[in-house]
């Protein structure tokens, strides 16, 4: 059971020290519990104190700095580089990388956060459908929802949204891109991708914004939804006589267990079957793996599907 614990200090004047459960700092930092321990023997931080029954507690100040590593993280940095540094310094980094990063005009943000505010789906879905229709599907994806993801991330970590108000925007977005991907004519083009995520991976948002561009340009690519383990990945690649496995890793799923599954999923494939892979979680990592091609951006997933159709004579 989840429960807050509170503290009294040692101060001659009582003050309390309240300290969160590992499940409620999963759910406020978007931190996997399974991460959470692993930077706790990598790194040495969080440093989380226990409870009277042994499990972990961590202080308000340990989820703030977890707050800003993960949305630094989502933005490419590695966890090794930057864990060490104090939450000053941090911030001072993630200003710097959003100015760096923002496309969104000062009064579209303003806009979204204020609707995000009002906790309204009907006011955020009509939002979200006016900027798509202003905009047209491809650079709602590429132009307005790459940034506007962001922008949601980063006023959820400055406390100006709460997780209910993030997981409402995600529900209506993926819910927008579904409604209009049906609306897109059947897709004729190869390759055949199938899109996917590894057991334990709920977000799809991604796999989504990726099968919306590349059935726009014509490509063939099915969304199989998420949590497909090994064995069922390769019984449906054959089955559906896939040219491409692609899978998508949140900033949230840890690192080392998307680099174990994509060497387990590359042993079990064969070769003729490529493996793409994206994601916050692959953002930070340098290592490669021998047949498997890593993308950072939804523009490079396209150019790679154009560029396979060259390479197997089936360019249109």
């Amino acid at each position: 059971m989840n429960s807050i614990s509170v503290t009294p200090s040692s101060d001659a004047i009582t003050e309390t020290v309240i300290q969160l459960p590992i499940n409620a700092v999963e759910r406020e930092t978007g931190v996997s519990k399974e991460l959470l321990r692993m930077w706790e023997r990598r790194y040495h931080f969080p440093t989380p104190d226990r409870d009277h029954q042994g499990d972990r507690i961590y202080t308000l100040d340990q989820v703030a700095k977890l707050r800003l590593l993960r949305r630094l993280i989502d933005a490419g940095f590695r966890p090794g580089k930057i864990v060490d540094l104090p939450i000053s310094d941090l911030e001072a980094l993630l200003r710097a990388q959003n100015s760096a990063q923002r496309e969104i005009s000062p009064e579209i943000e303003s806009e979204l956060i204020e609707v995000l505010k009002s906790n309204s789906a009907h006011d955020i879905k009509e939002y979200l459908s006016h900027q798509l229709t202003r905009m047209g599907l491809e650079a709602f994806i590429i132009n307005f929802l790459q940034n506007a993801n962001f922008i949601v991330g980063d006023a959820w970590m400055r406390g100006l949204i709460e997780i209910p108000d993030e997981h409402l925007y995600t529900e209506q977005v993926q819910s927008l891109i579904r409604s209009s991907i049906t609306n897109l004519r059947s897709a004729t083009s190869s390759p055949r991708i199938m899109l996917t995520t590894a057991p334990e991976e709920s977000h799809i948002l991604g796999l989504l914004m990726v099968e919306a561009i590349l059935r726009l340009d014509n490509t063939d690519a099915i969304c199989f939804g998420a949590n497909m383990p090994v064995k069922d990945i390769t019984q449906a690649a054959a089955k559906h006589k896939i040219n491409i496995v692609a899978l998508s890793f949140s900033a949230s799923y840890p690192t080392s267990k998307a680099i174990e599954f994509l060497e387990e999923i590359r042993f079990r494939l064969p070769l003729s079957v490529e493996i793409w892979a994206g994601g916050g979680s692959l953002k930070s990592t340098r290592r490669s793996i021998e047949a498997v091609e890593m993308f950072h951006d939804l523009e490079s997933i396209r150019a790679a599907a154009t560029a396979w159709r060259r390479r197997n004579g089936t360019a249109s």
